[in-house]
């Protein structure tokens, strides 16, 4: 049957899922494509659903690099992204081995670099003194990038999944409880907590933090089926910080700013329209349990929808350190910038952040695209153009090695974002005296 007539199943609405359904419609307009989530769109516990999201090109891999600049092109021109994208820059906080990577990729790439290297002194003075009491212990230069910036990440989504409903694509809201294989093993599409039995040609799983749980519940015996690490659901927490009015004008020029080489590392993204700004810890952690019928331990997220979304229902122990995110950044001179809510945000990890984009080895028509690791989300104009591609055989060498179920997991795209503890040993601090939590947000299956 040719790709035109196909029928694709995409379940999860998220970066990887709505991208894809977008690129299959317009690449092919005939294929039927249903589009399948947990609510209504966009879902607001998908890792894409969110205040903003950090737009940029700066990438000490080539690959990912160039990946970049595609998609910066896009957010700067096509009308179903450009009303979102907010061009202040970024500052990256770190070391001259860093930028000098970024510059040299430019310049293999292009020919030239957008981007230049600064000293904090000189970061301090500029943008109207907003980093001007910012630690900057460990920071020895710092990566200017005017082209980057940030982007309305709910809007976005909503965009995109919009866009693909009127050229055709069937959005379907429900909960997938596990996939269907046929007696071969080959995937015949997805069952719903309903009993209804959804099926396609092909079954695209873009189901991010829950991949393997969801793997796990609908085979469990089956063990080369299961993503056995291979993509970990982690989290990043998030605050949301009010600006006073009249702390406002210092935010006129502000860009955004990550700082990774902190006891803190973390980034943020300046206030917008709304008066809010968002600062994040980049210090991320799992969720372990043990899924007693598939024998393994899996890292899930939690099952309360307000530790997924905008709330106050985390640890405190996260609060606090989202909190010294918040000093570390903007110090003393920002007054009153008071939290108003918080957020465990959910991604799925792989070992070395590059994402996984092909068909499971295992099980004819079944493809995975996912491990966005907590930079995937800026690739939401182009990512599924990767997808479609995978989809009928036209990945080049590079792009199947880097992407493949078993493939090496040297190097890194964005290390620093792996998980090095889990929601569990999280301490709570009330401001006398430290309580670990002992799993209070694990679940058994």
């Amino acid at each position: 049957m040719s790709p035109y007539e196909e029928s694709y199943l995409l379940i999860g609405a998220g970066c990887f899922g709505a991208s894809t359904a977008l690129h299959l419609k317009r690449i092919y307009p005939a294929a039927k494509v249903t589009l399948v989530d947990r609510t209504p769109f966009p879902c607001p516990t998908a890792a894409a659903h969110d205040l903003n999201k950090i737009v940029r090109a700066e990438y000490e891999d080539p690959l990912y690099l160039k990946l970049a600049l595609e998609a910066l092109k896009i957010w700067n021109c096509d009308p179903i992204f450009k009303p979102w994208f907010h061009r202040t820059g970024l500052v990256f906080a770190s070391d001259a081995i860093r930028g000098d990577a970024v510059i040299s990729n430019y310049e293999s790439l292009i020919g030239h670099s957008p981007t230049m290297m600064l000293a904090p002194e000189d970061i301090k003075s500029r943008f109207g003194g907003i980093f001007r009491d910012a630690d900057w212990t460990g920071v020895s230069k710092c990566t200017w990038s005017p082209q980057a910036g940030w982007a309305d990440a709910e809007q976005a989504l909503q965009s995109v999944i919009q866009a693909a409903v009127e050229l055709g694509v069937k959005y379907i809201s429900t909960t997938v409880s596990a996939v269907s294989f046929d007696k071969h093993g080959v995937c015949q599409g997805v069952q719903t907590h309903t009993g209804e039995r959804l099926t396609a040609d092909h079954t695209i799983l873009c189901t991010g933090a829950y991949t393997a749980q969801l793997l796990a519940d609908s085979a469990p015996q089956w063990k080369e089926l299961q993503l056995d690490g291979r993509m970990v659901a982690a989290a990043a927490c998030m605050g949301i910080f009010k600006v006073p009015k009249d702390q406002m004008p210092k935010f006129e020029e502000a860009p955004v700013i990550v700082f990774p080489e902190s006891a803190y590392p973390g980034e943020s993204i300046p206030a917008g329209p709304a008066g809010l700004v968002k600062c994040t810890h980049e210090l991320s952690f799992t969720n372990k349990i043990y899924h007693k019928r598939s024998r393994q331990w899996i890292s899930v997220p939690p099952r309360r929808k307000s530790q997924m979304t905008w709330s106050q229902d985390i640890p405190q122990g996260l609060k606090y350190e989202v909190m010294k995110v918040r000093d570390m950044i903007y110090g003393g001179w920002l007054e009153n910038l008071e939290p108003v809510s918080y957020r465990m945000c959910w991604d799925a990890v792989t070992p070395n952040q590059d994402f996984i984009i092909c068909e499971h080895p295992y099980s004819k028509s079944l493809y995975i695209a996912g491990g966005g690791s907590f930079h995937g989300w800026k690739f939401l104009p182009n990512i599924g153009q990767y997808v479609v591609k995978m989809l009928h055989g036209k990945l080049d060498e590079k792009e199947k090695k880097r992407w493949g179920w078993n493939r090496s997991n040297t190097g890194g795209a964005c290390q620093m974002y792996n998980p090095v503890r889990d929601l569990k040993d999280i301490e709570m601090y009330d401001g006398s005296c430290t309580i670990a939590i002992k799993g209070t947000y694990i679940s058994i299956l």
